[in-house]
């Protein structure tokens, strides 16, 4: 998706003109590199003896490779997770976005122990704030 895609369509379903805008996403995708080799593997328990086992192992060929599995994460979110489930961390000066997996679908924070804690801190922090000001 193009920068601000996100933004966009997050927590709406994704619609074919939305994939559209996936060139970005899938011109990157397509620099991926896999090398298959077969290689000896751990012993097996049943017939106590090593095994053959079929391996992928990613050919890095320059630092932009890094951003490979960043784009691979993206393109299973797009294709197989509910997009109407991304949603924008409600921490203050928090910019991440998470896919909320949570039962009732009511999750907030990117993560509890960072955006949650301190949201809860703030609020807490608020609420006997006033309670002084309403005893003065």
């Amino acid at each position: 998706m193009v920068p601000g895609g996100i933004t966009v369509h997050a927590g709406h379903k994704l619609e074919l003109p939305a994939l559209a805008s996936l060139d970005r996403l899938n011109c990157l995708l397509a620099r991926t590199r896999y090398i298959t080799r077969s290689s000896l593997g751990g012993p097996n328990r049943k017939t106590r003896s090593s095994s053959l086992q079929w391996r992928r192992h990613r050919h890095w060929r320059a630092p932009q490779d890094l951003l490979l599995p960043i784009a691979e994460a993206m393109g299973d979110l797009i294709c197989h997770a509910n997009f109407e489930l991304v949603k924008n961390c409600e921490g203050l000066k928090c910019t991440l976005w998470f896919h909320d997996a949570s039962k009732n679908h009511t999750r907030r924070w990117c993560m509890m122990a960072v955006c949650g804690n301190r949201a809860k801190a703030a609020a807490h922090r608020a609420k006997m704030r006033t309670n002084r000001q309403q005893r003065m």
